[in-house]
């Protein structure tokens, strides 16, 4: 038989080694010290990314082809030409031709393809070209069309050096689109 004096003597000293239940706990067993506990974002994921605000060219545009021009015409000779672009949704864009040309000398101009001291300046305007706001890349997203419109008038062409079949005068433009 048991001596119950001596075992609940034995049971409060043991329950004397454990540390106190907080009020109305139900738990036999003693909470785990906060130092030991992991943190609650030890086993979370969080993912992140940025994405570029951007503009691209999405079909180039076709050559500015001024023709034939006759140097006893009195009218300006106009080209126009085209191109798209599209930006990431809810960027807003610019574009323009800004670099002046390959031929570059106060004004555009393009060069004589035999004669390299013969040019035939030019200007040329946009339309289109700012405050489109992007839609996205996808397939489904509305690019914008910028249209580039060139002119030669009399002035510039009346005392032009002729070319022959296998010549003519000729630039190139760099398109910047923003951002």
């Amino acid at each position: 038989m048991h001596d119950w004096k001596s075992i609940a003597v034995a049971t409060a000293g043991l329950t004397l080694l454990w540390p106190a239940m907080p009020a109305g706990a139900a738990s036999s067993t003693a909470p785990i010290p906060a130092a030991l506990v992991p943190p609650a974002s030890a086993n979370a994921l969080s993912p992140a990314a940025l994405v570029v605000g951007t503009c691209k060219v999405t079909s180039v545009p076709g050559i500015l082809n001024f023709g034939t021009i006759d140097p006893s015409a009195t009218a300006n000779v106009i080209a126009t030409t085209a191109f798209s672009m599209k930006c990431t949704k809810g960027t807003v864009s610019t574009a323009s031709v800004d670099n002046g040309g390959l031929n570059f000398s106060a004004s555009r101009r393009m060069k004589h393809s035999f004669a390299g001291t013969a040019f035939l300046p030019y200007s040329i305007i946009y339309s289109g070209d700012s405050g489109f706001t992007g839609q996205g890349f996808g397939a489904a997203a509305a690019a914008q069309l910028v249209k580039v419109t060139g002119t030669i008038t009399p002035a510039q062409f009346q005392n032009a050096l002729a070319t022959t079949a296998s010549q003519q005068y000729a630039d190139t433009l760099t398109i910047t689109v923003n951002p």
